[in-house]
């Protein structure tokens, strides 16, 4: 039963045009096809139909990914692509220790709560202040913020509070943050690292190896929608192509350092 506080889904019948909207106390969602006062949604069922004016409409139960695109986004986001293969690819589990260098949006942050469960934490660090309370709105919004510890800097320069099992860097220079992200880590702990161009992915690979990383991956992530039109079903003529590189990589215990780092 939808209450105040729910965030809800509008799709309209076409199933292409939705509306994401909170469930507050006189609130009007304006849209092209007529006015819905949020207060005739309280006691409805997700998944009932509705009249939108010049449209009918079905409430559902938002996901993840559409709360995501509906952010007002200060930094770019992770896209959901690539979203699912660091949270596999990390083997991200309740009850895990998640920290996070460059909260941004709060995107990973909100995912990371949800995957570490109840008797895990996030914990993480963001040097801008400004961006750190717009995350902590949407982590509130799409997370489980009680689970996370937000702190305002820079990861190369914390106080290391417990090891991690998991370590996820998205930061413009991830270089300067590499060891001290390392350090952090349990024995077999796993690190993943993005990388926007191809000269950070290489200095990424020279550094983690010279750290003591092992099983060193680079993955870029494709995905492409297709029209549903049983009778031209085709690609959409539009794509999401290149987001991000995925560098990853774990942590060996005992493996010593190389002082003089290869060339990448």
């Amino acid at each position: 039963m939808i209450e105040y506080g729910d965030n809800v889904l509008i799709l309209l019948e076409d199933e292409e045009t939705k509306y994401f909207s909170e469930v507050k106390k006189g609130g009007i969602l304006k849209t092209h096809f007529g006015n819905l006062i949020m207060d005739s949604l309280v006691g409805k069922e997700f998944g009932e139909r509705i009249n939108l004016g010049l449209r009918d409409a079905y409430l559902i139960k938002p996901s993840m990914i559409d709360g995501v695109f509906s952010l007002k986004r200060s930094t770019q986001i992770v896209y959901p692509k690539d979203m699912a293969f660091i949270l596999l690819t990390l083997d991200i589990k309740p009850g895990d220790v998640v920290y996070e260098a460059g909260t941004g949006t709060g995107v990973m942050t909100s995912v990371f709560s949800r995957q570490v469960g109840e008797s895990g934490k996030v914990i993480s660090y963001e040097k801008r202040s400004d961006f750190l309370e717009k995350a902590k709105k949407n982590v509130r919004r799409l997370g489980f913020i009680e689970r996370v510890t937000f702190v305002a800097g820079e990861i190369a320069e914390c106080e290391i509070r417990e090891s991690a099992d998991a370590f996820f860097l998205d930061v413009p220079e991830p270089s300067a943050s590499l060891e001290t992200s390392i350090t952090i880590l349990k024995g077999s702990g796993r690190i993943c690292v993005i990388c926007p161009t191809v000269n950070q992915v290489q200095e990424t690979i020279g550094i983690l190896r010279s750290l003591g990383i092992i099983d060193i991956q680079v993955w870029e992530i494709m995905a492409r929608n297709y029209k549903t039109n049983p009778e031209r079903f085709r690609p959409e003529d539009r794509m999401v192509g290149h987001t991000t590189y995925l560098v990853f990589g774990i942590k060996a215990e005992g493996r010593k350092f190389n002082v003089k780092r290869e060339s990448p």
